[in-house]
């Protein structure tokens, strides 16, 4: 056909051309699969257009898919486990991640997308690079466990489906959470990336290493036109995939494997596994009780069911994470259940019904230390909330000096018993005091902050205000204004000189100390 195109077009210019038998040419090619394209606008097909234009051969693209044969196979054993591994981080991670949101919303910007300072926070939280943690945020919304906060689309919280969630078994929670990845977490173009990456693990042998340059060639294979596009994605879908625990070891894994293939249209394409472990016989199994040690540390010795968890993060901070989460019992821990409710006989109980172990001395007396002593909030010097000094706690006595007794019933005054105590000094010759006027307000105080402020830099003397941070704890400074302006304190610290900058809206007071002769 190609020949018979190439004689109509070398022949005279005067030659009459008849209509059907350029038609009779098109619908061939286009039967042929050489040309593509709606009436308006034919293009010929890569390999057509190579051999016309006089391309050289190697850039026609070969008929069949690439073939690996240097490259590295893995145990499937080793790849379950490992893969295993990362599933059961990932459900760990989610889970901190929700619960966190629970007590401080997770603030989007107005694009809808992450705030960038949240990210910062979220990797500090998961021990994970930013973006990475980005994305954990945006499994955990794919899945519907973080919605919006009623009133505000901007922040989120955990949904009601969060505590069906925590209620499901390991193995089911992760597949909801690979399953949301897999669809829902990018837009709808990179939904046939994903699966098209495992496929292309998946299809080139059973249990076969590639690395991310060998997985692009196959998926440029499969999509030629999208090559380019698809270049930068391959790598980044690769190394969630890992963390996913989709793959382990750059294989993909048996249940990795049967979710593709369950959530998919690939599914006969997909390599026929033999039989293996599923991921639940593969992640440990959920425990109820923890081992409480003399150092005041708990220890879950496995993954904690949803209401062993919530007791131990309400009594407990965590130390330490992995396969055996570390708990430790603190005062202010224990201060901090306290005010939510928790009650002396509850948390005993609850401890003695969580713990394999006996409770050790040194944490009863911490909890029934709750009630004899109560927690003396201390302000911070960095401006972060109030501390406990747990070793001032628990030195300082229980009962008050002999020099301050307690008021009791005996020793009220009546009414009666104070008129005849007036009587009996007046006939003594007692004079009442002159009445007095009201104190007048000290020249060292304003009402107004803003005001005494400004008064503080054109004077330069030492004003002390006080503030309330981000935290909504309180605190005080003694400082040198420099200036107030765009809504702003610049000053300089008294004692040490340091540089301070201050919104206004957060400081609560001012006056400036008067120095007396």
């Amino acid at each position: 056909v190609v020949a018979d195109l190439g004689a109509t077009s070398a022949s005279s210019a005067g030659d009459p051309i008849d209509t059907s038998d350029i038609l009779a040419a098109i619908d061939r090619l286009l039967s042929l699969g050489l040309l593509w394209g709606d009436a308006s606008s034919l293009r010929p097909v890569r390999a057509m257009a190579s051999l016309l234009t006089g391309d050289n051969a190697e850039t026609v693209p070969d008929p069949r898919p690439p073939r690996f044969e240097a490259a590295a196979h893995q145990s499937v054993d080793l790849v379950d486990k490992v893969a295993a591994g990362s599933a059961f981080e990932l459900v760990r991670r989610i889970d901190v991640l929700v619960e966190h949101c629970d007590h401080q919303p997770a603030t989007l910007a107005k694009s809808g997308e992450l705030a960038s300072r949240e990210t910062r926070t979220f990797g500090v939280l998961l021990d994970l690079p930013a973006p990475v943690a980005g994305i954990h945020l945006k499994i955990a919304r794919a899945a519907r466990l973080l919605g919006a906060m009623p009133g505000s689309d901007l922040r989120l919280i955990p949904t009601t489906a969060f505590d069906e969630w925590q209620s499901s078994t390991l193995s089911d929670q992760w597949q909801m959470l690979a399953s949301a990845w897999l669809d829902h977490t990018d837009a709808a173009p990179h939904a046939w990336l994903k699966r098209l990456c495992l496929q292309g693990v998946a299809s080139i042998g059973e249990l076969v290493v590639l690395t991310p340059e060998q997985v692009q060639a196959w998926v440029s294979w499969q999509r030629p036109r999208r090559a380019p596009a698809t270049a930068k994605l391959v790598t980044s879908i690769l190394d969630q995939a890992a963390w996913l625990g989709l793959t382990g070891l750059g294989a993909l894994s048996s249940f990795g494997a049967e979710l593709v293939a369950r959530t998919s249209d690939i599914a006969a394409l997909l390599p026929a596994r033999t039989s293996h472990p599923t991921l639940a016989d593969l992640l440990p199994p959920r425990v109820d009780h923890v081992l409480v040690q003399a150092d005041l540390t708990a220890i879950a010795p496995g993954p904690l069911d949803a209401e062993a968890a919530r007791d131990l993060v309400a009594l407990a901070d965590v130390e330490s994470r992995g396969g055996a989460t570390v708990y430790r019992f603190s005062a202010a821990s224990l201060h901090r259940a306290y005010r939510l409710g928790w009650r002396v006989p509850d948390i005993v109980s609850t401890l003695e019904r969580r713990s394999c172990t006996p409770l050790p001395q040194p944490l009863l007396y911490l909890v029934h230390d709750l009630e004899r002593q109560p927690p003396r909030p201390e302000q911070s010097g960095s401006g972060q909330g109030p501390t406990y000094d747990a070793q001032s706690q628990h030195t300082s006595p229980l009962r008050a000096p002999v020099s301050e007794p307690e008021p009791s019933a005996h020793m009220e005054i009546t009414w009666a018993a104070a008129q005849c105590l007036v009587k009996a000094l007046r006939q003594a010759g007692a004079e009442s005091p002159e009445a007095s006027n009201p104190r007048p307000q000290s020249s060292n105080r304003i009402d107004s902050p803003l005001s005494t402020l400004r008064e503080a830099v054109e004077t330069g003397e030492v004003v002390w205000f006080g503030y309330v941070d981000t935290r909504g704890a309180s605190g005080e400074r003694l400082v040198l204004a420099t200036s107030v302006d765009d809504g702003r304190l610049q000053a300089r610290d008294s004692r040490t000189d340091e540089a301070l900058t201050v919104p206004l809206h957060r400081i609560t007071s001012a006056h400036i100390i008067r120095r007396t002769a």
